[in-house]
């Protein structure tokens, strides 16, 4: 009889303090989301294009090709959805996809509080040969390239656990998927 009660106090022991620890450690997880905003862009003539026919005196303005340099900007926000701080932050662009042109830098080192937001600018850029009628106009619509664009936001609980937030911009609804192990792509990286 104290043989099992020795066992059952030992079990219950294990279940009161280790298992509250391995949740703690395994399972209690900060939740960062990512968004990214488009924040308008810019649209500028840099010269006329080599493929114009420069064999007449004269290049006709309306059929005339022209080289545009195309800027996209985004705010690409991070945002803390739980009651538990994230710990050296890090972003990483999918080795397969689009990635922007200049992005602001996400500080490691710094902790990502609870219910905290951080906002990082983004540029996407790129060259255009067309007409000035056939430009691709910029505020309407995304990058084509965008169609492919993911984020993988890793991060650490207090526990040194690391998690990670995958963020797929073409996806309509649940664009943030919340994954424990890093992506096979991403370990390349």
């Amino acid at each position: 009889m104290e043989i099992a009660i020795g066992i059952i106090s030992v079990f219950l022991t294990a279940i009161f303090f280790i298992l509250p620890y391995l949740i703690n450690k395994y399972y209690s997880r900060p939740e960062l989301t990512i968004e990214i905003i488009p924040n308008g862009g810019v649209s500028l003539q840099i010269g006329l294009s080599e493929n114009n026919d420069f064999s007449k005196e004269y290049i006709d303005a309306d059929t005339a090709i022209r080289i545009f340099e195309l800027t996209w900007k985004f705010n690409v926000v991070i945002t803390n959805n739980s009651d538990l701080t994230a710990f050296y932050p890090k972003i990483e662009f999918n080795p397969k996809g689009s990635k922007f042109t200049l992005i602001d830098e996400l500080k490691e080192l710094r902790p990502i509080k609870p219910n905290e937001s951080l906002t990082l600018e983004a540029e996407y850029n790129k060259l255009e040969e067309t007409t000035g009628r056939d430009r691709t106009q910029i505020g309407q619509a995304p990058p084509i390239e965008f169609g492919n664009l993911e984020l993988l936001l890793g991060y650490e609980n207090s526990k040194k656990m690391r998690f990670f937030t995958l963020y797929n911009y073409c996806l309509t609804d649940n664009k943030n998927k919340f994954l424990r192990n890093k992506p096979k792509d991403y370990n390349k990286n």
